[in-house]
């Protein structure tokens, strides 16, 4: 497996015949025009990277980040890209015919006369992306596909399939087994026994908006937390920096927090991450819990 994040190592690697490079860490790389048909990049970052006119036919991108990054031109004829996150990805007039595109994240992207004829959408989030020009013939999409209010898939030529659910007959289980096996709740937290300072919260803040950062982008990441914020004149010394997403406070970090605004910036931070769970469903899941002082879902 090629480790390397560099864009011409993974060329000469490429040509040497490897194919495995899985995890890479490609964040504004420039790979424009090469072939890399075939190729096996899921779970790399290829986010705001240059990939205009690439060949990825046939690759394997499941998980694959490439948020902001530009393909246009690109050929990803057959490529696998289940799970990928292409939020605001410019696709321009790029070859998606035959892609298996099953719960990608196409939120603000570009797809502006781009070839998805026969391709599968099922689960995929197309809400807010530009599909002006786009070719959809025979693209499958299913009841969890979303797409903006006024868009008609069949007018569009898209072919709506179904989930064959086969219904086993299960044996009976007792009430007391359910309790049981049942996962514990998690323990309630008193958030007035909590002792915090603004270097506390900064710490679950700076984890929430790093991962905002990384799956949505800076402008979207900070204007969610902005509208999140509370109405209250002592949150507006908390300040997000656009290009960093990264949050820092006006006062002393080492100020304590009242009760009041302990359960305030808590109300604030699930609301950010109910905002950035609309646009990417599993950023909750990526959430560690040792970086917050306390919850966040709800």
């Amino acid at each position: 497996m090629v480790q390397s994040s560099s864009p011409s190592e993974i060329q000469e690697h490429y040509e040497a015949g490897d194919r495995n490079f899985q995890n890479c860490q490609l964040r504004r790389a420039d790979l424009h025009g090469l072939d890399l048909s075939n190729a096996d990049f899921s779970g790399a970052d290829l986010s705001y990277a240059n990939l205009r006119d690439a060949n990825l036919s046939g690759a394997n991108l499941q998980g694959t980040y490439f948020n902001e990054a530009d393909l246009s031109g690109a050929n990803l004829q057959k490529a696998n890209l289940k799970g990928a996150s292409l939020i605001k990805t410019y696709l321009i007039k790029a070859n998606l015919e035959d892609a298996i595109l099953d719960e990608v994240y196409f939120t603000g992207a570009y797809l502006t006369k781009t070839n998805l004829k026969a391709s599968s959408l099922k689960g995929a989030y197309l809400n807010g992306a530009n599909l002006t020009g786009v070719d959809l013939t025979n693209a499958k999409y299913d009841k969890k596909s979303r797409f903006d209010a006024a868009f008609n898939p069949e007018k569009n030529g898209m072919k709506k399939v179904g989930e064959v659910v086969v219904t086993m007959p299960s044996p009976a289980v007792k009430t007391s087994q359910v309790i049981e096996n049942s996962p514990p709740s998690p323990p309630e937290i008193n958030l007035e026994n909590l002792s915090l300072t603004v270097e506390d919260i900064l710490m679950t803040f700076n984890h929430l908006t790093d991962l905002g950062n990384h799956y949505l982008g800076n402008t979207m990441c900070s204007r969610y937390f902005q509208s999140s914020r509370p109405d209250m004149e002592w949150f507006q010394q908390f300040e997000i920096n656009r290009a960093s997403a990264k949050v820092s406070f006006k006062g002393s970090i080492k100020e304590k927090l009242t009760p009041a605004q302990i359960e305030l910036s808590q109300q604030w931070a699930k609301k950010y991450v109910k905002s950035c769970s609309i646009i990417f469903r599993d950023l909750p899941k990526m959430i560690e819990a040792d970086q917050l002082v306390f919850p966040v879902i709800s």
